[in-house]
């Protein structure tokens, strides 16, 4: 199945405006920006993507890492796709209720 998909130039970002690629020497550091970024994308009414996909490519693949210009000993540590997303919604998923001790 993988095979039949068709490579075109909005494969990996789904028409997205914009996409964030967060290189860092130490992934955790990378991580965390990314959390941080979201958080404040989410709160500004944008939509994000966490890009796993897109992030292991960058790093194995010479031809991206090129057209990134990406440093030598930096590596991508996430990959964010930012849009306005075309729905929304007016109330969160039900949720079961939580099974909590305090002590």
């Amino acid at each position: 199945m993988a095979r039949n998909n068709k490579i075109h130039d909005h494969f990996f970002f789904f028409q997205a405006p914009i996409v964030i690629v967060i290189l860092a020497k130490d992934k955790t550091n990378g991580l965390l920006a990314a959390q941080n970024m979201e958080f404040i994308a989410e709160a500004n009414g944008l939509g994000v993507l966490y890009s796993g996909f897109f992030t292991t490519a960058a790093n194995i693949s010479g031809k991206i890492r090129k057209a990134l210009k990406i440093p030598k000993g930096k590596h991508a540590a996430m990959t964010l796709v930012l849009g306005y997303p075309d729905v929304k919604f007016l109330r969160s998923a039900r949720r079961e209720a939580l099974d909590v001790k305090y002590m």
